[in-house]
């Protein structure tokens, strides 16, 4: 079975919706394959993409295997050494956490990447708690301050930047995205190279991410 491109539904009336594919979260994806309308997902993206850009520059992604994300809280808790801890709300019983090691402090902004929309969360220090030989420093809540953007100016900045990297290699985000699986790994890598940004983690995260972000490129477009 070759892969689905649109979702069309028809009404008694004749009118028509379409859905893209590439805009259908895994899980109303995986219950179409359920019923035998097509094939499930490919397991070349995650649902969200975390992208942190420190103070100097420097950028990570981490994935996030889950449907829903939005930022809880994130503070640095420091005893002997200092450690960033990111809570995101994921729709479940508890938050899921994530701690970062390095210059936890410095981060000065965070995208949520997800195939429904891209949050963006500026982080400044508000308060800092002290508790007997911890001290925490509370750089965002959402019980707090709830301020963030939808596709605000540093994802506008980014998506420039991924396009001149594609115009770079003569591809545009259609044609990156029909490349064979090898190739399109070969291309991601070198323009998340371009852009200065490397995984967390686990490398198949920058190639998940850049992959989702050209995806979203291409639906802008319709």
């Amino acid at each position: 079975m070759s892969s689905p491109r649109r979702l069309i539904i028809e009404y008694e009336d004749g009118s028509k919706k379409v859905f893209e594919f590439s805009q259908l979260d895994n899980r109303t994806w995986n219950e179409l394959a359920a019923s035998g309308l097509c094939p499930p997902p490919p397991k070349r993206t995650l649902d969200h993409y975390l992208l942190m850009q420190w103070e100097d520059g420097w950028q990570e992604v981490k994935g996030i295997p889950k449907e829903t994300a939005e930022l809880l809280r994130y503070y640095t808790l420091e005893r002997t050494e200092e450690v960033g801890r990111m809570a995101f709300e994921v729709a479940e019983d508890y938050p899921l956490l994530f701690l970062v090691k390095r210059l936890p402090r410095n981060i000065k902004t965070l995208l949520i990447v997800g195939h429904r929309g891209i949050n963006e969360y500026l982080l400044e220090e508000k308060r800092t708690i002290k508790e007997g030989g911890k001290i925490e420093h509370i750089l965002y809540d959402k019980k707090v301050s709830s301020t963030f953007k939808q596709n605000g100016e540093w994802v506008n900045e980014f998506n420039g930047r991924l396009k001149s990297e594609m115009e770079c290699r003569g591809l545009t985000a259609e044609q990156l995205l029909s490349l064979n699986k090898d190739q399109k790994l070969q291309v991601c890598f070198e323009i998340s190279k371009g852009l200065g940004i490397r995984g967390m983690e686990k490398q198949e995260d920058v190639y998940g991410f850049i992959l989702l972000m050209t995806e979203k490129l291409v639906v802008s477009k319709k």
